[in-house]
């Protein structure tokens, strides 16, 4: 069956809000397909045909959001972010966590190392490569490295405290207070770009 066949996509649409239904109520080592095929009222066998396993499913998820969330970074997005990058990052990635806010805590919850390796991919490196070329030298550099990793690690665990918070914060507070707490280490991230000799603004 294509995978634009209607029945391709109803039963896939089926699949992924049983799979959040259980990923909602247990930790992803506790679903079992036979979860998710009673949930989406559809055979195994229908399952199989879109996935190997629940892992596999994840993994799609996630690589269906970081896409997205990526292509949110407009042209215009990118041209705030050379103008003003320390803020603009942070309240564009605020917004965006916000709009996918019930669907990341799920998410979160089913494997925090790929939640992480997502929001480093994303607000991290999908930001550096929008505005400075030749990003792929920041990881040769140790404190081109460290710097890099400081800024995601502290983003990553300020997303999940607030994707776990009972109430939260709202979205302009948060985004002005991500900037404050931060705004001197990205700054300092960013001049150490400059003046780096092979990277540069585009």
């Amino acid at each position: 069956m294509s995978n634009n066949d209607l029945r391709y996509i109803k039963t896939e649409e089926l699949i992924r809000n049983a799979f959040f239904a259980c990923c909602s109520e247990r930790t992803i080592e506790e679903i079992h397909i036979k979860d998710i095929c009673a949930k989406a009222r559809i055979s195994r066998n229908a399952f199989y045909g879109h996935y190997e396993n629940k892992y596999q499913l994840l993994e799609a998820v996630y690589k269906d959001v970081e896409k997205n969330m990526l292509e949110d970074l407009t042209p215009e997005i990118i041209s705030s972010l050379s103008r003003d990058a320390t803020y603009t990052v942070h309240e564009w990635c605020i917004r965006s966590v916000n709009r996918e806010r019930d669907l990341l805590k799920i998410l979160a919850k089913s494997s925090q190392p790929r939640f992480r390796e997502m929001i480093h991919s994303v607000f991290i490196d999908g930001t550096l490569r929008a505005v400075f070329t030749n990003t792929e030298l920041i990881d040769q550099d140790p404190s081109l490295r460290m710097s890099k990793m400081y800024i995601a690690d502290g983003l990553v665990s300020i997303i999940l405290a607030w994707l776990n918070e009972p109430e939260p914060i709202g979205e302009q507070e948060l985004i002005d207070f991500l900037y404050d707490i931060s705004h001197e280490a990205a700054a300092y991230f960013y001049r150490q770009l400059d003046s780096h000799p092979q990277i540069s603004r585009r």
